[in-house]
């Protein structure tokens, strides 16, 4: 550290995904989610009386990792900016009911954030930064991207009070040309479908995973109620009634019956769940139209809980019109943090960006250390000379592994540091590793495959090459590959994929040699390790427990092969019977 050095803290806490990010001259040294070491999955509720609920333990471990005393930080930026909220927030006329866009709920909301100064003033004398969210977004993904410039999009279900904003930017400055306000919003019109369907405001990936089970000659019709338009988004608040979450009467009106009868019926949940997934690929590329028209860049940077629906980035990859599209692994309000922090640097030194480590994109949270002192009774490391070799044959035999190494992801994908894995030959793996999270059945798992061999056996289409790193887009096997893949893709044809590089520090890479060794398979089932419920652990600390809970009996740890009590060290063949897909016919 020297007397120009400039320590940046970036903090999310207003909704939810509460996180922390320290930025060193503006280069990222450490970034983490609060759920990976609380186990409260999202951080904390969303609620208007806690935005002053700040994650504490990824702050103190973004600087105890870097080193850092809270005296050396010299700015905070918070994301989100409580006097554009005052602005923009829509306020409605119902004062009893202490909610978001309520007098009553606002004011809580307000005092909340506000308190956040007070809270920071008994640790640090770093000044605080209230910055817009939609600009923190916009920083995180230029900033995590390899783009000079680009055109800037982002797509979530609010910020202060915008829902979407449109714009173009470079490494030292990033201005907006147009924004949708709220109630006008796309990521707060797949929260109420995936409650009408019984689901949770969290659960749109099951929305798409149901959307992918119907042919789309029978999608339902959303498009004269939710539409791009001249003026930004336009959403129908006569069916989706945005500014009442659980008034579900309009869309009652719409789809023709009651919300208990949707629930109930499963073919009207895939209808409507189709319905909402093709109307957000139709909005998604007139956006792009547009924007493209707007800025004439040929890179978009994209950000925003919306960017997670792989299915939507699929289209906009292949249809849309830029030459390369970037989505960082954080795309959702995770990366405000670090997109917060990333904005101070370039307003407080007026440098520019500079270009980032793009491993630690992916992951900038705690290490994994291998150590049997946090291990459960019973758990020992096993002998032997090549642990990816050991870890190789546990799966190809049919077992599934805990895999813990290097950095924790910063994101909600499991990227080969925290994940659960399994071969990719047995035909029953979806239905073994669903039942084994407590996912339901029609929910798909991803595909992790080296990067030289990546395009012989999926189509990737060009633009969207960078969003396969980190597991963000959906893609087709090539023909000679979809037989033997079957057994893997989604009922649309389609499999959310990684494309692994091989120079990352991690050993991940090397496991899947190995199983095309074992296998004939250059791929794994790769999902994250955690039941449902619970967030991706940080360490070793919060994984012993998880890995219990899921009942594995093998984990790799940080170059470790582990064994739980009784698990046999010979490797077995799974039993009669099953059948398998390796480098060929299928075995029974």
């Amino acid at each position: 550290m020297t007397d120009t050095t400039r320590v940046i803290l970036g903090i999310n806490s207003a909704y939810h995904e509460s996180s922390a990010a320290l930025v060193v001259d503006g280069r990222l040294v450490a970034a983490a989610e609060e759920e990976r070491f609380t186990g409260r999955k999202h951080g904390k509720a969303v609620r208007v009386d806690n935005a002053d609920q700040l994650p504490v333990e990824a702050m103190s471990w973004c600087l105890r990792h870097a080193g850092i005393s809270w005296s050396q930080v010299d700015a905070i930026g918070y994301s989100l900016d409580p006097r554009l909220r005052r602005v923009q927030a829509c306020i409605g006329s119902e004062p009893p009911h202490v909610e978001f866009g309520r007098p009553a709920g606002e004011a809580v909301f307000q005092r909340g954030i506000l308190r956040v100064r007070w809270l920071l003033r008994s640790v640090t004398q770093a000044r605080l930064h209230f910055v817009p969210h939609h600009l923190c977004h916009s920083w995180y993904a230029l900033g995590s991207s390899p783009f000079e410039r680009a055109a800037i999009l982002v797509i979530d279900g609010i910020g202060e009070g915008a829902s979407i904003s449109l714009g173009r930017g470079s490494r030292r400055r990033i201005s907006f040309a147009a924004q949708t306000l709220f109630p006008h919003s796309l990521g707060l019109a797949w929260e109420k479908i995936a409650c009408f369907l019984g689901l949770t405001e969290y659960d749109a990936c099951k929305v798409m995973a149901l959307a992918g089970l119907m042919p789309r000659q029978h999608l339902g019709n959303l498009e004269h109620v939710l539409g791009w338009g001249p003026h930004g988004l336009e959403v129908d608040e006569a069916v989706f009634d945005l500014e009442h979450p659980q008034d579900y009467s309009g869309l009652e009106r719409h789809f023709g019956c009651h919300r208990a009868e949707i629930v109930n019926d499963p073919t009207l949940r895939l209808r409507i769940a189709a319905a909402m997934q093709h109307v957000t690929e139709t909005c998604l590329l007139d956006i792009a139209t547009d924007l493209q028209a707007r800025c004439g860049e040929a890179n978009l940077a994209y950000a925003g809980g919306v960017a997670l629906n792989c299915r939507a980035n699929a289209e906009l990859a292949s249809r849309g019109p830029f030459q390369r599209i970037h989505i960082g692994p954080a795309a959702h309000d995770a990366g405000t943090s670090l997109g917060a922090a990333w904005y101070l640097h370039t307003r407080l030194t007026g440098q520019p960006l500079p270009a980032q480590e793009t491993d630690l994109i992916a992951a900038s949270g705690p290490w994994t250390e291998a150590t049997e002192a946090l291990a459960p009774a019973g758990w020992h490391p096993v002998e032997g000379d090549d642990a990816l070799e050991t870890a190789a044959s546990w799966l190809a035999s049919g077992e599934a592994l805990a895999w813990l190494d290097g950095r924790c992801e910063f994101g909600p994908r499991a990227l080969g540091r925290r994940s659960l894995l399994a071969s990719a030959r047995y035909h029953d793996v979806v239905h073994r590793i669903n039942t084994l999270k407590g996912r339901h059945e029609y929910e798909p798992l991803a595909l992790s495959v080296p990067e030289e061999r990546a395009d012989e056996l999926f189509d990737i289409p060009s633009a969207g090459r960078a969003l396969a790193a980190y597991m963000l887009v959906t893609v087709r096997a090539r023909f000679g590959w979809r037989e033997r893949l079957s057994h893997l893709v989604h009922a649309d044809g389609t499999v959310r994929l990684q494309v692994v590089n091989p120079l990352q520090p991690s050993r991940f890479h090397r496991l899947l040699h190995a199983m095309e060794r074992h296998t004939g398979l250059p791929l794994l089932v790769n999902t994250s390790l955690n039941p449902r419920g619970l967030p991706i652990p940080a360490g070793v600390e919060q994984a012993w427990p998880i890995v219990e809970a899921l009942g594995l009996r093998r984990a790799f740890v940080s170059g470790h092969c582990w064994s739980a009590p009784g698990a046999s060290e010979a490797v077995r063949d799974r039993s009669p019977g099953l059948r398998m897909a390796g480098a060929g016919a299928l075995v029974g």
